[in-house]
């Protein structure tokens, strides 16, 4: 056993040769030191195969009138196939075809009426798509004309049609914060014979865009660049039925938002969530304007065990 005697120790020869004093801050100094950012190339990498989404999409509905308060909710489920068909990458072209595997709807109209449909005429009605490998869309042709019979669905098939899942990404380098823009102007035209004569009209959603690098996630199995959008613009449109001989213009702006989740590694989207508001004035030529309120929401997820992990924000 060891004891304490009381005795100073030696000091270690190394140990007496002291450290120099360090020199005090000067804090009036113009320096400031050079934090480096941690840039990011966001880009899709596709490969040979087919992809399978899985989507839903919600669309709710409050009409009032000078007479009547009404609600109304479509809920679309659907899966959609998205093949490659063609890939360039001396080009940056690529180009792939989608279309729904399968597609159902319910819900309730605003005549209070329940709805189930199985839409079979918007299944394997095939769009074919050409991106450039940042996601800017080159080309669209539809080969096969998807098909919505119920009325209040075509009406509302701007949201219930494949979603653009590929959202255009800078051509730079970017860090947390940094943003981009983009401006859509998409057009849907409606026509529905299966109700009283032939109702016709068209739509315009003219949507501006701003993307933002909001953070990276990391879920063990990827690791994923999280973009969010912030939407806004107008909402235009009219209908007309060769019967009755109303006349229906409608109009109102849009506000919204949607989120991206990109794998860094695989270069494919993992899940998109939107969420957008359209408060519309609507004219009848029969009747007095009133009021018609849309809301919608969707999520999109890659049919993957590791893609459900994922939970849509709140």
């Amino acid at each position: 056993m060891c004891g304490f005697t009381g005795q100073p120790t030696v000091p270690d020869a190394a140990a007496q040769h002291r450290r120099p004093r360090l020199a005090k801050p000067h804090f009036g100094s113009t320096k400031t030191p050079q934090i480096k950012k941690d840039m990011l190339t966001l880009r899709y990498k596709p490969q040979a195969g087919t992809l399978l989404y899985d989507i839903r999409t919600e669309v709710d509905q409050h009409v009032r009138t000078d007479r009547d308060d009404l609600m109304g909710t479509l809920v679309s489920t659907a899966q959609l196939a998205f093949h490659n068909v063609a890939i360039d990458y001396k080009k940056g072209l690529w180009s792939f075809d989608q279309y729904f595997t399968r597609f159902q709807l319910a819900g309730r109209e605003l005549s209070g009426d329940s709805l189930s449909l199985r839409e079979n005429e918007a299944v394997d009605k095939m769009t074919r798509l050409t991106y450039e490998m940042k996601g800017h869309e080159l080309s669209k042709v539809v080969v096969d004309s998807i098909k919505l019979l119920n009325a209040e669905a075509q009406a509302n098939s701007y949201f219930l049609q494949p979603p653009r899942l590929l959202i255009p990404l800078p051509d730079r380098s970017v860090t947390y914060g940094d943003s981009w823009n983009e401006h859509r102007r998409d057009t849907v035209s409606v026509r529905d014979t299966v109700n009283i004569g032939i109702t016709s009209g068209q739509y315009t959603y003219d949507v501006f865009r701003t993307y933002k690098l909001d953070r990276l996630l990391d879920t063990l199995q990827s690791y994923l660049a999280v973009v969010v959008a912030t939407d806004s613009g107008s909402f235009a449109g009219f209908q007309s039925n060769s019967v009755t001989g109303v006349l229906i213009k409608i109009n109102g702006p849009i506000t919204g938002a949607d989120t991206t989740y990109l794998d860094l590694f695989s270069g494919r989207v993992l899940m998109r969530t939107l969420r957008m508001a359209i408060p519309v004035h609507v004219e009848v030529s029969s009747a007095t304007p009133f009021t018609d309120f849309e809301d919608v929401r969707s999520i999109v997820v890659l049919n993957e065990s590791n893609a459900m992990k994922l939970k849509p924000e709140q």
